[in-house]
């Protein structure tokens, strides 16, 4: 094997697309969750602070989910390129049938 050669582990790019998609899953719901904990921070400082810290949360929350949307955009898109070039590859190697045997 050459240094040339390139190895793509098939199963860790449908692994990771899948995985990518379960954490999407997750931070588009965590804002579910915000709401219901307004009533434990108590009152005051606390309760603002914590208001703020989820509003900062919610904007960087947004902007990671876009990421990792795009992430998991491209690890199938990878997954599908290579497959299609590994059954690309297989049917080119494959000897002609029907080659005019004198028939």
């Amino acid at each position: 094997m050459s240094d040339s050669d390139l190895i793509v582990d098939d199963k860790l790019l449908v692994k990771t697309a899948k995985s990518l998609k379960k954490i999407q899953y997750e931070f588009e719901h965590t804002e579910e969750h915000q709401d219901d904990l307004k009533g434990v921070w108590g009152s005051g400082q606390i309760a603002g602070a914590m208001d703020d810290f989820a509003d900062n949360w919610d904007y960087h929350r947004k902007q990671l989910l876009e990421s990792i949307k795009t992430v998991g955009e491209l690890a199938e898109g990878c997954h599908q390129a290579f497959k299609d070039l590994d059954q690309k590859l297989a049917k080119a190697t494959q000897p002609s049938h029907g080659n005019g045997g004198g028939k």
